[in-house]
């Protein structure tokens, strides 16, 4: 039994509200009645609104980017939104509004700024969410359905130019960047050149790569300085040996003079001949004049006695001094060149050794010269084959052989208008005119203090029920009753319809908009 008095419940609420929805039908009726009209009222008189689209598709670059690599580089959409904002600005929609003569009435009574501002929400731009962009749409709405689809071809056409001039526009100024960066890095360049050069010009013959060669040419100086010096000592050999010569023609003419021999000479040659022979071969020249010389002095000590061979030898030695004399002489004279050859080499020896021993120095040096040289000139080349590049894409823009915009839906005349939605607006009144004026109803309803089931009676005074008798109302009193509920429905019917009305004319025409609302009421607009 309680189980069915659960049940019950739902259905006797729905039973009670619809008996309430029954006696205020009329409220009801001639309430929705006004906000239905109303709503029928504004679809007639409020203007048609068309809108027209055009698709722009987004063509590949021509030319391969394996032979030519664009400068123009960044997101797609990115780009579109910039060049969005080029078109719609004050400048271009101005120029726009008054070569298709657009809004007079609008510019008429209001600043160019909002009339502009007005056009810019009218234009919208729908860019596919992807990370490929292969085409994008162009709207724009207005009354004038002929109109709005020759306005926005104007404005695709102004779009695709846009993004021509920005594309090449940006491949001139990737250009003109590297062009300036590079001349830039041309001056440091140079500047490190000329330091470079002055720097082995200063330091020549101390360079690492001439140390093979000083190294070669410190051993031929040292071989040839070694050379001259066994040289100089056997010129001064020899010189020995024709001073000793000398004296032992003195000595011979001594003797012939009637004066004693010396055998001091004779003795001092043959330890002169026996220290050579510790130096040198049998064969060597000094050895064998030497070991003549003393023959010669022997011999001289044994003819000493024959006048005749003294005078003979007389003469003779007296042409040998002359000889000897004039080879004194030119030894001397050799060795003194042979000294100043000496030292000169021990000059260049020196100064070959300084070289070798300064070129680890130079090496530092240089090393850091040529680091800094090398980095300029990779980042020179580098940036030359960069402007080679930039130069490319900016010819390949100016050639429009890049990527480009291409219309391939132009904008056509619009047929059916998005605005007014009528079926939305009616669907959208009705449900608004009877649902408010179903909950007016019942509110009224239940404002009343009366019972309409006999078990409230019983719950709200504990009492048993006996019976129920229906009010008996008379005719007049029935009449009263109507007439009240009509007057009170109509005046809540307007009320609220003129509320509903109110806010949809804020929202048509923005917030803060009373002022233009009320001068639209002035005259009489509405």
């Amino acid at each position: 039994m309680d189980s069915q008095q659960v049940q019950q419940q739902p259905l006797d609420m729905v039973l009670k509200y619809l008996n309430f929805l029954l006696a205020r039908k009329w409220l009801i009726i001639l309430g929705a009645a006004p906000i239905l009209a109303a709503a029928l009222i504004y679809c007639l008189i409020t203007p048609n609104v068309y809108q027209t689209t055009t698709s722009i598709i987004v063509v590949a670059q021509r030319v391969p980017e394996t032979y030519v690599r664009s400068t123009v580089t960044g997101d797609t959409s990115h780009r579109i939104r910039a060049i969005m904002q080029q078109i719609t600005s004050r400048t271009n929609l101005e120029k726009v509004i008054k070569e298709f003569n657009l809004y007079p009435e609008e510019r008429a009574n209001m600043p160019m700024e909002k009339v502009v501002s007005m056009m810019r929400e009218k234009i919208d731009v729908n860019i596919p969410r992807s990370r490929v962009i292969n085409s994008f749409q162009l709207s724009y709405e207005g009354k004038n359905p002929v109109l709005i689809a020759e306005v926005l071809n104007y404005l695709a056409n102004m779009f695709i130019e846009e993004n021509l001039k920005l594309r090449e526009k940006q491949a001139m100024n990737t250009a003109n960047f590297l062009n300036a960066e590079l001349e830039k890095i041309y001056q440091k360049l140079s500047a490190r050149e000329n330091a470079l050069k002055q720097y082995k010009m200063e330091h020549m013959g101390e360079l690492p790569e001439q140390l093979a060669s000083n190294n070669a040419m410190l051993e031929r100086l040292q071989t040839e300085y070694e050379t001259v010096q066994e040289n100089l000592r056997r010129a001064e050999d020899r010189k020995l040996l024709l001073a000793s010569q000398a004296r032992l023609g003195e000595t011979q003419a001594n003797t012939a003079a009637g004066e004693p021999a010396s055998t001091t000479t004779l003795s001092s040659l043959k330890k002169r001949l026996k220290m050579l022979r510790s130096r040198y071969t049998e064969k060597h020249p000094d050895i064998v004049e030497l070991k003549s010389r003393i023959a010669q002095m022997e011999a001289a000590q044994r003819g000493q006695e024959s006048g005749s061979e003294n005078e003979s030898q007389g003469g003779g030695d007296t042409l040998l001094d002359s000889e000897l004399a004039f080879q004194l002489k030119n030894i001397d004279t050799e060795i003194r060149n042979m000294k100043r050859d000496s030292a000169h080499l021990r000059e260049q020896i020196a100064m070959y050794k300084k070289r070798i021993e300064n070129t680890p120095k130079r090496e530092q040096e240089l090393l850091d010269l040529t680091r800094d040289y090398n980095n300029l000139r990779q980042t020179y080349d580098s940036l030359m084959a960069r402007k080679i590049q930039a130069e490319e894409a900016a010819a390949l823009e100016r050639r429009q052989q890049g990527e480009q915009f291409r219309v391939i839906d132009p904008a056509r005349v619009p047929e059916v208008p998005i605005k007014p939605a009528v079926k939305k607006i009616l669907l959208l009144a009705f449900v608004v005119a009877f649902g408010g004026m179903s909950g007016i109803a019942i509110g009224l309803e239940m404002l009343k203090q009366k019972f309409y089931d006999p078990d409230d009676v019983e719950s709200a005074f504990d009492i048993p029920v006996l019976a129920i008798v229906p009010l008996l109302l008379t005719d007049k009193e029935k009449m009263k009753r109507r007439i009240k509920e009509t007057v009170m429905g109509v005046m809540a019917a307007t009320a609220y319809a003129g509320v509903g009305f109110l806010a949809f004319l804020l929202v048509k025409n923005g917030s803060g908009s009373l002022a233009g609302i009320a001068s639209q009421l002035t005259k009489g607009v509405l």
